[in-house]
């Protein structure tokens, strides 16, 4: 089973783009993978555009679309194999909505109008609340793993 989470954009109360992760959405994989993500803004660019959430929801997309452009076979071992550079497209697992689907069990905030003791957005990870067949919320919030 997949944990899927979505991770908003926000700068206060403007929110500019949610992304979706159908996989590895709780906080020990997504929670530090933003760290991760992050960590390669800096490194690849000289504009991080940390305050900007479309220019950098954007980032988020290209950059899981890598990680995830994988194939898995028995030639390897079943290991994964990144063919990001020779299939750039051929990706699954991330994408782009315009609200919370209902099968999310984490959703991340990325509020880039705010920064963290490293000058990063700050991120909050929250657990999911239902509240009916097709509405989700904000539940507690969750602690991402340093």
């Amino acid at each position: 089973m997949s944990t899927r989470s979505t991770t908003h954009f926000i700068a206060g109360e403007y929110e500019a783009a949610i992304v979706y992760r159908h996989a590895d959405g709780y906080p020990e994989g997504h929670g530090k993978d933003l760290q991760e993500f992050f960590e390669a803004v800096e490194a690849d660019t000289k504009d991080t555009r940390f305050g900007d959430p479309s220019y950098l929801a954007s980032k988020l997309v290209v950059w899981l679309a890598r990680k995830f452009a994988v194939t898995y076979d028995a030639e390897n071992g079943y290991e994964p194999v990144s063919h990001a550079n020779e299939r750039p497209l051929d990706f699954i697992s991330v994408g782009v909505c315009l609200q919370d689907p209902t099968d999310i069990e984490f959703l991340y905030e990325v509020d880039c109008s705010q920064a963290d003791e490293k000058g990063r957005p700050l991120v909050r990870c929250y657990e999911v609340a239902y509240q009916g067949p097709s509405t989700v919320a904000k539940g507690p919030e969750v602690d991402i793993p340093a």
